[in-house]
């Protein structure tokens, strides 16, 4: 009796476990990822896929059945080198319906100098933001959205110890398009990619006293910093950190960086 009692509960397991299991719809390879987004994004028309080879700057944008959507070259100025793109979505920063990104590339000469460009799928530029290390999206209280783009101090010429940053008005909207930074916005990490330093959006309330730790993607803590609320940033040093991914935490909030 509890042989067969014993053989019923294993084919109900084995059958859940059937229904359960995750099916691959398609498989991607690409030479940059988003860690933020996951080379996804979605449109009016449902979710995206995305592949960029910053070796070629080839933009391969795939619809929701995973059919190539559209092959963009992204133009890069003379000098530089495509390193990312951002902010990708079709009814942000126009009406046109239209896919428009933001491109960021670096200085072959000195690392620290990078533009950053508006594009739209058909690889027109749209617009120039210049010298800038990322761009966020904030929504604003009433249901708008504002860009802010900005650079770091040493990226600056001559060099300073101040960042510079612009805050630009957005016609558009969004669908969920752009990222859960615009939602869950109160601990973001940038630069990132980081060199030398990032800057971290202070989680805590005033009064609170917590320690910030950084882990290598093996779980190996590899930094921490004692923090306090009340300062709405906290500034960290990420220059003896190896080249790789690393996830930081504070009281039950975590995000990953990427070192470079």
């Amino acid at each position: 009796m509890k042989k067969i009692i014993f053989s019923l509960i294993a084919s109900a397991l084995i059958t859940n476990l059937s229904y359960g299991q995750a099916t691959l719809e398609h498989s991607y390879t690409t030479k940059s990822w988003d860690y933020d987004n996951y080379n996804s994004f979605k449109t009016k028309s449902g979710i995206n896929y995305f592949t960029l080879d910053n070796t070629t700057n080839t933009l391969k944008i795939f619809d929701s059945n995973h059919d190539l959507f559209k092959i963009i070259i992204i133009p890069v100025s003379s000098g530089y080198t495509l390193s990312s793109i951002s902010t990708i979505n079709d009814v942000l920063f126009n009406s046109d319906d239209l896919i428009e990104f933001i491109a960021f590339s670096n200085s072959n000469t000195n690392y620290d100098i990078r533009k950053a460009t508006l594009i739209n799928e058909n690889g027109v530029v749209l617009q120039n933001f210049g010298n800038r290390n990322e761009a966020l999206v904030i929504k604003d209280i009433g249901g708008t959205y504002k860009l802010i783009t900005y650079l770091e101090p040493y990226g600056q010429i001559p060099a300073t110890t101040d960042y510079a940053f612009d805050v630009y008005k957005l016609p558009g909207t969004t669908l969920n398009t752009v990222t859960k930074k615009i939602d869950e916005n109160s601990f973001i990490g940038y630069p990132n990619p980081a060199t030398n330093r990032m800057t971290i959006t202070n989680p805590l309330k005033n009064g609170e006293n917590e320690t910030l730790e950084v882990f290598d993607i093996n779980g190996k803590k590899v930094l921490q910093k004692n923090i306090s609320g009340g300062n709405p940033e906290i500034n960290l040093d990420v220059t003896n950190l190896k080249r790789g991914v690393y996830i930081y935490s504070v009281n039950g909030k975590t995000n990953k960086f990427i070192k470079e």
